[in-house]
This record gives C-alpha cells, sequence and structure tokens, in this order.
C-alpha cells in the first residue's frame, strides 16, 4: 500500500507542471564571417538568457571580430560588455550575465556591415532602465571606434533615436 501511494505521489509531482530548477547555463553565439554574402553577424542575433548565464562568442573564421556593447545599450546596474578580439578561428569569448535586462552589442570593425546582436537577460529593459553614458565613457567608446574609422566616418545615434527607425547606432556619412 505504502509503494502505490509512494508511486502515486510521483506521479502527481511529474504531471503537475513541478519542475527542479535548473542551475545556471552557456549559452552559444556563433561569430559569422561569411565571405560569399560578404556578410558578417552573430548567429544567433538575438538570445533570451536567465540571470547567472553565461554567453559564449565562438569566431567561425580566422578574422578579427570583438563584441562591444552600446554605451547606452546595457542595463543601470551592468557593467558594459567589452571583449578583447578575436583573431583565430575557433576562438572564444565568455560573459556571465548577472544582472536581468537588454544588452545591445556590436563588432566595431564589422559596425558598418550591420554587425549586431542582442541579449535579453530574465525580460526586457524597458525604456527608463537603460544606462546612460557619461562624457568620459562616450570619449572612450569613441576612441574604440576610431582603432578602425576616421571620427567623421560615423555619428553616433542615440538608444531612442536607434529604436524609432529600426537602424544600428551609427550613420555613415
Amino acid at each position: 500500500m505504502i509503494k502505490a501511494l509512494v508511486g502515486c505521489a510521483a506521479a502527481l509531482l511529474a504531471f503537475s507542471g513541478t519542475t527542479r530548477a535548473e542551475g545556471p547555463k552557456t549559452h552559444i553565439v556563433e561569430v559569422v564571417s561569411d565571405y560569399g554574402n560578404l556578410r558578417m553577424a552573430f548567429r544567433p542575433k538575438r538570445i533570451v538568457i536567465q540571470p547567472g548565464d553565461t554567453v559564449t562568442w565562438v569566431n567561425l573564421e580566422a578574422e578579427e571580430h570583438n563584441v562591444v556593447s552600446y554605451p547606452d545599450g546595457y542595463p543601470k546596474a551592468a557593467k558594459s560588455v567589452i571583449s578583447p578580439y578575436m583573431n583565430k578561428k575557433a576562438e572564444k569569448w565568455s560573459y556571465k550575465f548577472n544582472v536581468k535586462g537588454t544588452y545591445e552589442y556590436h563588432c566595431i570593425p564589422h559596425l558598418p556591415m550591420g554587425m549586431h546582436g542582442r541579449v535579453v537577460v530574465g525580460r526586457p529593459s524597458e525604456t527608463g532602465e537603460f544606462h546612460e553614458p557619461n562624457a568620459t565613457q562616450m570619449k572612450n567608446y569613441s576612441a574604440m571606434l576610431r582603432e578602425y574609422f576616421d571620427e567623421e566616418d560615423f555619428k553616433y545615434k542615440p538608444r531612442g533615436q536607434r529604436q524609432a527607425n529600426g537602424t544600428s547606432a551609427h550613420t555613415a556619412k
């Protein structure tokens, strides 16, 4: 009788929708250099994860790429995401996301090609929840861009302008 009750209880738990909490996960984003179509991309372009999860970017070719958050493209309570350059095929870089919200990022060398992506941690950020960069942060971000581009090549557009017309953070001149 006890075995039958234990069996029934186990069956009820199995079908009740109650699940055991899982630990943090690692998600893969491929860094794609599609020479045939002259396209550089992150795949998937958008990923939804949970706080405590890690995203690992994997360079699929021997092409120079990095992962850099837009200066106003991450939650206020978070730090900006800035990877070193990945130059080798199969080179990887990982980042653990602990703060809920939206992280918008791009690859500096391939910014003109529209190489950008988004990580949503737990839930998307509301408009007022994004980081607001100060003058020093904008100066540092501009310095990273100038490693590849002349200052006149791109005009930075703040997050609100990017979202309004569905374009990237920069306008080529």
